[in-house]
C-alpha cells in the first residue's frame, strides 16, 4: 500500500513538472499572470512601422495597465514591455525591423499572443489593435 501510495505521489509530482514545462514552452520567458489560464493565440501578424496601438475590453472600453511584451526580432530572446495608459495606448519605441513574438497580461483576464512584423513598407497608419476578454 505505502509503495502504490509512493507511485502515485511521484506521478502526481511528474505530471505537474510535465504541465509546467509545457506551459514554459508556450509561453517562454514572458511574464505569466497567476490567473492566467487561457491564452488566444492570434495566427495572422500586425504589420506595423513601429510598435504601438490599443488594448480594449471586448471591443469597447479601453483597458489599461495591460502589460504588453515582445521578444526578438527572431531568435533574439531579450524582451521589452509597455503598460498601457487610461486610454489602452502603448507604445515600444525604437525597435529594429524583425519579426517579434508578443504577448499582453492583466490579471483575470485572457492573454493574447501572435507575432509583429516590424516594416519600414508597412502602412503609417497600421497599428496593434486588441481586445482582451475576461477569462480566467
Amino acid at each position: 500500500m505505502k509503495a502504490a501510495w509512493l507511485l502515485m505521489a511521484w506521478l502526481v509530482i511528474a505530471v505537474g513538472v510535465n504541465a509546467q514545462y509545457q506551459d514554459k514552452g508556450l509561453v517562454g520567458d514572458f511574464t505569466r499572470s497567476p490567473t492566467e489560464h487561457i491564452i488566444v493565440q492570434i495566427d495572422q501578424p500586425f504589420v506595423v512601422r513601429e510598435v504601438r496601438g490599443t488594448i480594449r475590453f471586448a471591443g469597447h472600453d479601453p483597458l489599461s495597465d495591460v502589460l504588453f511584451e515582445v521578444q526578438g526580432p527572431g531568435a533574439i530572446t531579450e524582451i521589452r514591455h509597455a503598460t498601457s495608459d487610461k486610454h489602452g495606448r502603448l507604445r515600444i519605441n525604437s525597435l529594429p525591423t524583425g519579426i517579434y513574438r508578443f504577448k499582453t497580461t492583466l490579471d483575470g483576464f485572457q492573454s493574447i499572443m501572435g507575432s509583429i512584423v516590424i516594416s519600414k513598407k508597412a502602412a503609417k497608419r497600421n497599428e496593434i489593435n486588441l481586445e482582451m476578454r475576461v477569462g480566467v
